[in-house]
Parts: structure tokens; sequence; C-alpha cells
């Protein structure tokens, strides 16, 4: 038996989790063990935590770990690099607030080189933080729906589609990053759906493939993304584009409601983890000074850009022209590309794991990119096509 594994609960599951414990240690490095117990579904979620030189997670990790877990459907695991886990959370990511910072720590390997410790964070900060996030998150991908309306009375139908597409597939991903912990990287709606199997059941059914109508949506869908980025042309109908509409709605208010339950969780748990109540924001006791008459100096105020703000920050660029701009985001491609070409060999310096640096300048340059300016240009091209037409 590991003496370094601590189970807090008691009872017959305080021993089965200690032995799924015991196995995971014996068949992957893993340096950190948190535990999170009472969840709605799955009951029970091990969040395992890697060397932070892990950039990625890959099967031969992953399979002994499928195998410990199988057979026990009201538990579940999720493994990180610290890394990453470390960025999420500064972040707000709800998954570690919830599940680490909220959660139990059952084991950590006291000869790992890290400094990774969540339990130590300060969820009065971090919940409003994730809530700011959402509530931004949300805002781009209703962002999205403003063109909607005006491709549904120009009767541009692949349009219509391709923005609900691009809506649910937003949507999906928002939903996994506070129930999973990371976004999955994919096109197919289906592949989201599988990935919130057991944890959100409304919105892994959102298309029944089951049911013939579900599916020739689905597979309308997915047919309407590809006809849109290659200008193929396919047929929709309006009645099609209604119950797509239908569905996007649902998985907005779906993910709403379970983000919302997610929070309130997270105030459970914090309330039930404090034992004095506003401890740490009491202030200090007022002292006197010997002197009487000597009169205390006011402490010295930090400037603004040092204070905690959970509200974000603005930075604006400015750019003389489109020209410069796009040099600018040409020239941050080509550093991503280099790094993804060179990230396990000397070339890439010394810079440790860059391809984990490389999340933020892809988050840059996908900030950068004006989006309405290319609809602009083609409605302008088309205005002169049709001027040029006028004048012959």
């Amino acid at each position: 038996m590991n003496d370094s594994i601590q189970i807090k609960q008691s009872g017959p599951s305080a021993g089965l989790l200690k032995e799924l414990t015991e196995k995971v240690l014996k068949v992957t490095p893993i340096n950190d063990v948190y535990m999170s117990v009472g969840n709605t579904a799955p009951e029970t979620i091990f969040t395992l935590f890697v060397d932070t030189t892990f950039t990625r997670i890959d099967n031969d990790l992953l399979e002994p770990l499928n195998q410990i877990f199988e057979d026990y459907l009201s538990i579940t695991y999720n493994v990180f690099s610290g890394d990453y886990a470390a960025d999420a959370i500064r972040k707000g990511n709800l998954y570690f607030i919830e599940h680490c910072v909220l959660g139990q720590l059952a084991y950590t390997n006291t000869e790992a080189k890290t400094n990774f410790h969540p339990e130590s964070e300060q969820p009065s900060i971090l919940i409003p933080r994730a809530k700011k996030q959402f509530k931004r998150a949300m805002g781009k991908v209703d962002g999205r729906y403003t063109n909607f309306p005006k491709s549904l009375k120009n009767e541009k139908y692949v349009d219509a589609a391709y923005t609900l597409q691009q809506m649910m597939e937003q949507l999906f991903k928002i939903s996994e990053e506070f129930i999973l912990g990371k976004q999955l990287f994919a096109k197919d709606i289906s592949e989201h759906q599988t990935a919130l199997k057991g944890y959100a059941p409304a919105i892994a059914k959102l298309f029944d493939t089951k049911h013939e109508e579900d599916a020739r949506l689905l597979e309308l869908l997915n047919s309407a993304y590809l006809a849109f980025r290659h200008k193929n042309h396919l047929d929709i109908s309006r009645a099609d584009i209604e119950k797509l509409l239908l569905k996007t709605q649902s998985l907005r208010k779906e993910t709403e409601r379970l983000f919302i339950e997610a929070v309130a969780r997270c105030y459970e748990k914090a309330g039930s983890q404090q034992t004095t109540p506003a401890e740490s924001k009491q202030e200090p006791d007022e002292t006197v000074n010997d002197g009487a008459g000597q009169e205390t100096l006011p402490l010295p105020k930090l400037p603004k850009y040092m204070l905690t703000d959970t509200e974000g920050y603005i930075c604006n660029l400015e750019f003389s022209s489109y020209f410069d701009l796009f040099v600018v985001i040409e020239d941050l491609i080509e550093i991503s590309l280099h790094t993804l070409y060179n990230n396990d060999s000397e070339n890439s310096g010394f810079v440790r794991n860059p391809s984990y640096h490389l999340v933020s300048v892809l988050e840059l340059i996908k900030k950068l990119l004006p989006g309405d300016t290319g609809q602009t240009l083609t409605e302008l091209n088309d205005y002169l096509n049709a001027v040029k037409d006028v004048d012959k």
C-alpha cells in the first residue's frame, strides 16, 4: 500500500478510490492526483497531472488508464500537463477550479520539480474570472449570428448553415472547456458530442443519430461547412435552416444552464471549505503609535498595472495601414510554423516547450485578423463587377 496517498472519504468508497490511485501510479508517470467527488455526472472525477515537459498526451499514456477506469461508470479521469493546467487556472478555467482548486489532493510526487499547487489558489478570485471568460466567449458566439439574418433574407442558405455550424462548434468548445478542462479541436459536431457523452447528456444528444431526421440534419450541417469553405453548390431549404437554428438555440441555452450549475457547485464547495468566513478579507487591527503626536504616513499606492484585475485589460494596437497589419500577421504565422517544424530539434532555441507557448501566439493572430474586412472586400468586389457590367 502507498502511504503517501491520502483519501479524505470514509466508508467503502475510500478503499476503492485508494486502490484506483495506486493502479494509476503503477502504470503512468503521474506527478499529482486530484479527486473530485459528489459530482452530477460522473460522480467521481480523477484529474491527473504528468510532468510539465509533456506537451501532448499520447495514446501510450492513455491506454493503460482507460483499462483501469473502463469498468467504473460513475468514475472517470482526465489527464493534463502541469504547464497547461497552471495557465488554464490563471485564465479562469472552471474545470480546474471545481475539480482541483476546490478538489482533494490525493497524491503528489514530492521529488517532482514543479511549482504547481492549485489547492493554494483563491476561489474568490478565480470564480469571477471564470464567469468573465464565459461571458466573453458567449459574446463571440452571439457576434457570429450578426450575418445570419442577412443570409436568410438573401436566401443564401449555405452561408446561413455555415454560420450556425460555427456557432455550434464554438458552443461545444465552451462547454468542453469547463466540463472537460480543454477544448476538442474538431469540425465534426458528432466528435464533440462523443467527447461530452457521460458528462452532459442533453448536449451529447443534440443530434440523436439514432433518429433519421437528426442524422440527416447533422450530415447536412457538415456538408454545408465544406460547401461554404470550398465554394461548392449545396441544396438546402429554408425549413432545414430553421431546424438547425432551433438546435443552435437549444445548445446555447443548455450551455448556459450547465455553466450556471458548475458555478453554483464551485461556490458551494468553496463555502464548505471555509472554516472562518471572510477570514481572508479581514482587515488588520488599527494600532496606536507610542508617539501620540506622530502622524502616520500614507502607504504608497501601487501603479495601476500592478493591481489585480479580474475584469481583464484592453490593449489597443494601431497600424498605419491594413498592409502593415497583414505584414505583422504574416510574421506571426511564420514564427508559428517555425515553432511547429522545429519543436523537437535544437533549432527551436532555448525556449522550453516552444509549442506550449504557441497557443498565445495563435490567439493573438486570431484577434488581429480583421474578420469583417473580408466580407466587406467581397461585397465591394461584387459591387465593382456590377458597375463594370453596367458600363458595358
